[in-house]
């Protein structure tokens, strides 16, 4: 399982193995609240809808653990998880994937005590109007006191002070409705008035997904910003939003990892996989500037733990954390 509470051990053995083996991608993770999609599916795709009934408190540890775990996008709802799958042969469904599904369920019941999810439902979906469902339900969003996160085909009627970023998210991850892209944008708003020198300083997003924080960074008046994913995908949704920017121009997209760069930056953040970030602790610190400042989020209250003292052992000082539901952001300085 991927959360742990506590489970330092576990959080870096668990990151070791997806790093050794190259990929710590966030084209695989978990996507935005209930914007969870795969655009690809078309009227006539043979693909099917999985349904698994659950209680509240079950929701967002189940849709994480199978997100990370089948490596596809998942929707949720109060008290339901589902996802899509396309059906192979005559198959109601993918012998491999029952057999992981199954086992996802009975670790979650195991872990959490619950009594759900007992099972799941399987159904036919044709997929009419994939593209035009989501896009119905992501409506511009302002977050923080300038910030404005809109989708490429609505309009905005924006203030004069606001800062307006335009994101089509492809098949990346960073809408803004997700409580840890919310987090990182309130942290960044934060550090571009804080009193501590940082504003006009580099700024470096580590898993940049659509781009939206490196975005932020470059309107918020970060001087230069380097945006990084090990995922193309990601990359050229990236890139394709920063046509949609003008104001970003300036922002440079790069596919890699942070072992990739060399440099240090005024401030670092970071919005990936708790366990992933515990991995790269050591490469991530040593990106930080002195001084400077670095954000961690994608991180549930209970894995807070075992993050916080794999960067304290790297010689950070741990400031504050900022918490948004169940996820939490954890802040440090190097002086």
């Amino acid at each position: 399982m991927g959360i742990e509470a506590g489970a330092s051990a576990q959080l870096c053995s668990q990151a070791g193995a997806w790093e050794q083996g190259g990929c710590w991608s966030l084209g695989t993770w978990w996507k935005e609240a209930s914007f969870h999609w795969r655009r690809n599916v078309t009227k006539g795709s043979d693909w099917l809808l999985v349904r698994i009934p659950c209680e509240p408190e079950v929701v967002e540890f189940l849709a994480y653990e199978i997100a990370e775990s089948l490596g596809i996008g998942v929707e949720t709802e109060d008290t339901e998880v589902r996802f899509y799958v396309r059906r192979k042969d005559a198959e109601p469904l993918d012998p491999e994937i029952e057999g992981r599904l199954g086992s996802i369920l009975e670790e979650v019941r195991l872990f959490l005590g619950s009594r759900t999810p007992k099972g799941y439902h399987v159904s036919a979906f044709s997929g009419s109007d994939w593209a035009g469902e989501w896009k119905r339900h992501f409506k511009p969003l302002r977050v923080g006191r300038r910030l404005v996160i809109a989708p490429t085909w609505e309009q905005v009627a924006a203030q004069p002070q606001d800062l307006v970023i335009r994101i089509d998210p492809g098949q990346a991850f960073g809408t803004g409705h997700h409580e840890t892209t919310r987090l990182c944008l309130r942290w960044l708003e934060e550090q571009a008035v804080s009193k501590e020198g940082l504003h006009g300083g580099s700024l470096f997003d580590v898993g940049t997904g659509t781009g939206i924080l490196a975005f932020a960074g470059a309107l918020l008046g970060f001087g230069r910003v380097l945006g990084i994913d090990p995922d193309p995908q990601a990359v050229e949704s990236a890139l394709a939003n920063r046509r949609e920017n003008p104001a970003c121009a300036g922002v440079e997209l790069r596919c890699g990892t942070v072992a990739d760069v060399k440099e240090r930056f005024d401030v670092v953040v970071a919005n990936i996989q708790a366990n992933l970030l515990a991995a790269m602790a050591e490469d991530l610190a040593e990106r930080v500037a002195s001084p400077g400042r670095l954000a961690l989020s994608g991180i549930l209250l209970e894995q807070a733990d075992a993050v916080r003292s794999a960067y304290q052992r790297q010689g950070l000082d741990f400031l504050e954390d900022e918490r948004d539901g169940e996820w939490c952001l954890l802040a440090f300085k190097r002086e």
